[in-house]
């Protein structure tokens, strides 16, 4: 039976079987949301820290317990030449939903950290998403963006490739219409106040770091 989307409602986070979230911000904002969907054995780590899914999304291969144990409705996506991250987040797409909070694709293996920071560039233009970590949250940002801040906030830009102008407002350092000389030089910005603005004339990556 195929779920109905009417009943998945936002905020959205979409859950996933890396580092279980252990930050405050990360499990406020598990807590303030109104619908969870899991990807594959995240259910399991979801349902660890006391909540419980309202869709099992991918292969289904890393669930602890047989499929029929868990009392949600589940989808098998069966694509091997894609991750469970990007099936769910076409499954996702197709039907509609396009804000989503994205909780437990970061702290495991390094090399899906890489793919879900690329899997995240590569929906940016179809999807609004906003990654969560242990230590920040990322987005990636294209042209005017505004974004929330304290003073002393740790912001890092980072851009995949050299043909990108960048200006900013509220930063320590600014930029103005100008490219990073160098993978690190946008590393370890700092807020100044309550509020940044970001200009990009593409797409690039910005970590929000969390308060310690």
């Amino acid at each position: 039976m195929s779920p109905d989307i009417l009943q998945f409602k936002t905020p959205t986070i979409l859950f996933g079987n890396g580092a279980t979230p252990t930050h405050p911000a990360v499990l406020k904002k598990i807590s303030e949301a109104n619908s969870i969907l899991c990807v594959d054995g995240g259910t399991d780590k979801l349902e660890k820290i006391g909540y419980y899914p309202d869709l099992i999304l991918g292969d289904l291969d890393s669930l602890i317990y047989d499929p029929g144990k868990y009392e949600c409705d589940l989808i098998h996506l069966d694509d091997q030449s894609r991750t469970d991250l990007e099936k769910s987040l076409e499954w996702c797409f197709s039907r509609g939903i396009k804000d989503l909070s994205l909780v437990g694709f970061s702290g495991g293996r390094d090399d899906h950290t890489v793919a879900v920071l690329r899997t995240l560039l590569s929906y940016a233009h179809r999807m609004n998403l906003i990654l969560y970590s242990n230590y920040s949250t990322v987005q990636c940002v294209k042209d005017d963006a505004s974004f929330n801040t304290f003073p002393g906030q740790i912001i890092s830009i980072i851009h995949p490739n050299e043909n990108i102008k960048i200006t900013t407002q509220g930063l320590k350092f600014p930029l103005n219409n100008s490219g990073l000389n160098s993978p690190g030089h946008g590393i370890s910005n700092v807020a100044e106040g309550d509020q940044c603005s970001i200009r990009s004339t593409e797409w690039v990556w910005v970590f929000f770091n969390f308060a310690e």
